[in-house]
């Protein structure tokens, strides 16, 4: 069975020492009040709560999955009391407005609370996680009505709610989905049409759901310019059924304890959110607090399985040390050594990464410096593809090596490491695959404006080489890091100028090129608590003596992958899909 302790040191290390999290938060505002004593406190409870009563049902969840009969779906057992137990304690309320009974705390909050949640079970946290994104698309694009009439009870969790955008011929060319939404009364609309792969659209959680449908209006235009968004929840007022049914769940490869639906509408009542032919700007916000719960998820299973690895690897006793013990514990063997320290950059440095990003959205959100607002919304912007498709991919390197370390008893049920291998897996593909995660940021986010978003990257890195990074302790890190700042700055040039040849040319290096972007950022945040751990090493704290180990095991053996995804970008592009077809 998998342990679980809350990395509440590594926690305040990233919040305190590298992000500096309450000063910047107590520059907002909306959030002055904000300490790191609360921060710690929040971080503590929500890591107890994880613990102690979402990671006991999580296994068994998994074992038992959800059950469909007859248009409805069965939770797992224990998952209703974790949940009510979850909105007992006001978790769905943190971020909410206050005017609709939330806290009005800061997204970096939400962020440190749903990494945890993630590490305890990715099923429990798809549907516990999901209001918070649903509200941010509400609050961007609904009426004031729909917002006083569903935020409440979103907030509450009294109300879950579901993304509806996938249909059987529409997969990621949205473009081509075919529900359609009719005017009906009351400024309502009728809505009818199937989608699928919809996460936690039916289930018995709670009394209703609302889903957030993309659906064609008659004469609406073709393609995605046509589409409008719709707010359809499963009971209308006073408690009738609507017009939705779910037809089944996915038989799927993991996630078992989270039901991912077939829909089915029938002429339900919807109404419209925002305006007609903007549904997915309305729905953008949804999408990319998801993209973000995306990489917690990421960072979350892969710091449960590292604990899992490392535990079993200073337990396990197996073969002959470098030093001649044997047998000898399994951490004693380099190669085990290896597999530890590469989950540990991955994790960590993927950890600095997300909790970086919700600090941006609370600074885009509420910063009185209207400039700085604007800047941090646009770096969110960059960095959101990275996130989801940089952190995604790490997470599956990173847990299958935890199943390595364990060797065949992981790949066996009993020590749960294989659950998470099948859980994780998902995370590269929804939301948005790793292909059209790094062609959003190649060809919208970085070419697509002129590289400016990237230069404010760019910028927060020179400003760091030529402060802290200018010192001789630091030019281990500094030295690696402004190369790599270079050669990507070339590279956008290069592939910028592919591009304005022949339209298209560049989409061959966007994975890559994310990839590249990645590395760029988590070298420069390695950089950072490396810079934040020298103290500490210093003073023969083996905690911080770890950490800058890990910096430097990242910047020699994981930084150098950027020379050959560089060279690979650089390669002249091939269209070999003629030959793909040929050989078929």
């Amino acid at each position: 069975m998998l342990h679980y302790t809350p990395p509440l040191r590594e926690l305040r290390f990233v919040l305190h020492e590298v992000l500096d999290a309450a000063r910047q938060l107590q520059a907002l505002p909306d959030h002055a009040a904000i300490d790191t004593a609360t921060l710690d406190a929040l971080a503590e409870e929500a890591g107890r709560f994880a613990a102690q009563r979402i990671l006991p049902v999580n296994a068994a969840a998994d074992a038992a999955g959800c059950r469909w009969a007859d248009g409805e779906v069965s939770m797992p057992a224990g998952f209703a009391d974790a949940y009510r137990a979850y909105c007992e304690l006001g978790w769905p309320a943190i971020c909410a407005d206050a005017r609709v009974g939330g806290q009005a705390l800061p997204t970096l909050v939400f962020s440190v609370v749903n990494e945890l949640v993630a590490s305890a079970s990715h099923a429990f946290v798809m549907i516990a996680a999901i209001n918070h994104c649903a509200a941010a698309c509400l609050r961007h694009s609904a009426s004031a009505a729909l917002q006083a009439q569903w935020l409440p009870g979103l907030a509450s969790g009294r109300v879950l709610s579901s993304m509806c955008m996938t249909e059987p011929q529409a997969g990621s060319d949205i473009g081509l989905l075919t529900t359609r939404a009719v005017p009906g009364d009351q400024g309502s609309y009728r809505v009818s049409g199937s989608k699928i792969f919809a996460s936690g659209a039916e289930h018995d959680l709670s009394d209703n759901i609302v889903h957030l449908v993309l659906a064609r209006t008659p004469g609406a235009p073709a393609g995605s310019r046509g589409i409008s968004l719709f707010l359809v929840p499963k009971r209308l007022e006073g408690g009738e059924r609507n017009g939705v049914h779910c037809d089944g769940i996915e038989h799927k490869m993991g996630l078992h304890g989270s039901p991912t639906c077939a829909l089915r509408f029938e002429h339900a009542r919807g109404w419209l959110v925002g305006e007609l032919h903007a549904g997915l700007p309305a729905m953008f916000p949804m999408m990319n607090e998801a993209r973000l719960l995306s990489g917690l998820q990421a960072v979350g299973l892969s710091e449960l399985a590292l604990q899992n690895a490392r535990g079993y690897a200073l337990e396990r006793r197996q073969g002959r040390s470098p030093a001649g013990r044997q047998p000898c514990a399994l951490v004693e063997h380099p190669d085990v050594q290896r597999m530890l320290l590469t989950q540990k950059a991955w994790t960590e440095g993927g950890r600095a990464l997300v909790h970086w990003a919700a600090l941006l959205i609370d600074q885009a959100r509420s910063h009185p410096d209207a400039d700085q607002a604007r800047a941090a919304g646009e770096l969110l912007g960059l960095l959101t593809p990275i996130i989801k498709g940089f952190l995604s991919e790490n997470a599956q390197q990173s847990i299958s090596l935890a199943l390595q370390t364990f060797g065949g008893h992981g790949y066996m049920r009993d020590t749960g490491i294989e659950q998470l291998v099948r859980d994780a897996r998902v995370i590269t593909l929804y939301e948005g695959t790793t292909g059209i995660q790094g062609q959003d940021l190649l060809l919208r986010k970085v070419l697509g404006d002129g590289g400016r978003r990237l230069e404010l990257l760019q910028a927060q890195v020179r400003d760091w080489l030529a402060g802290p990074g200018s010192s001789a302790a630091m030019a281990e890190f500094a030295a690696p890091l402004a190369r790599l700042r270079d050669e990507l700055q070339s590279l956008t040039s290069t592939l910028g100028a592919r591009e304005r040849e022949t339209p298209g040319a560049a989409l061959a290096a966007s994975t890559v090129f994310l990839r590249l972007a990645g590395h760029l950022v988590l070298a420069w945040l390695w950089a950072r608590m490396a810079q934040a751990s020298l103290e500490g090493a210093g003073r023969g704290d083996a905690w911080y003596a770890l950490k800058l180990e890990t910096a430097r095991f990242y910047f020699t053996q994981m930084l150098p992958e950027t020379q050959a995804l560089r060279a690979a970008a650089l390669a002249p592009a091939t269209d070999t899909g003629a030959l793909l077809a040929a050989s078929h």
